[in-house]
């Protein structure tokens, strides 16, 4: 097949090399949390958007389309985000992921200073309820928003952030120390949650998956929104 990647010879391809598929020094994630969120990333785009087609390009993915399938070819591929809360990681499907900024103040609610939720908080000039995500998972004291201050204690690096999702009843937030990357997986490649994970964890957590020199823990996103409506309510 075609390289998708043929861009011009004058359009550096940074997000290879020091964005997210690279190995993420660039000094502009700390304001745009992933490559797709920068202007360069997004000019890149337009540029291979509208590029002349190369001689052959349909007739091509005429015959890719319809070749007969293989068994791998057949199988479904899931996305998925990996983010951290404390020292732990884990990964939520990437369509529930609606947005991902910059933390700011949690405002408490009369009378909801205990369960999962933290308060409201302004993002783009919409009030959102902001749970806790670290105290649902059984965590304990691994608030992203309290701990954000401590993390050379665990040998961690990151840039807090707050995730928004979006789910049938709204928008919902939560704060967690650093996201990282999208990754995909075949759903055979989820491995069986261990018995050392914590109880509260293991209960939202559908498997397991090798990502890096790592495991991640794959979360349920139904019943994670399940149980988050509930605490609102």
């Amino acid at each position: 097949m075609h390289d998708v990647a043929g861009l011009p010879a004058k359009r550096d391809d940074c997000w290879n090399r020091i964005g997210v598929y690279g190995d993420a020094s660039c000094p502009q994630l700390k304001q745009h949390a992933h490559c797709r969120n920068c202007p360069i990333y997004s000019g890149a785009a337009m540029m291979l958007l509208d590029r002349q087609h190369p001689a052959g390009y349909v007739e091509e993915w005429i015959g890719y389309v319809s070749a007969p399938r293989s068994k791998s070819r057949g199988r479904t591929r899931h996305s998925a985000i990996v983010f951290r809360i404390g020292a732990e990681w884990f990964a939520l499907p990437t369509l529930v992921f609606d947005e991902v900024a910059p933390l700011r103040a949690i405002h408490s609610v009369p009378h909801r200073r205990a369960g999962a939720v933290l308060g409201v908080v302004n993002v783009r000039g919409e009030l959102l309820i902001c749970v806790s995500l670290a105290q649902m998972l059984g965590l304990g004291d691994a608030e992203p928003h309290r701990a954000k201050h401590r993390t050379a204690d665990t040998g961690l690096r990151g840039v807090g952030r707050l995730v928004v999702i979006r789910h049938e009843s709204g928008r919902l937030a939560f704060p967690v120390d650093e996201v990282v990357r999208t990754h995909r997986y075949y759903a055979d490649e989820l491995k069986a949650v261990p018995a050392t994970i914590a109880k509260a964890t293991s209960k939202y957590t559908k498997g397991m998956l090798a990502w890096r020199d790592r495991m991640v823990g794959c979360l349920d996103e139904q019943l994670i929104v399940q149980t988050l409506n509930r605490s609102v309510a």
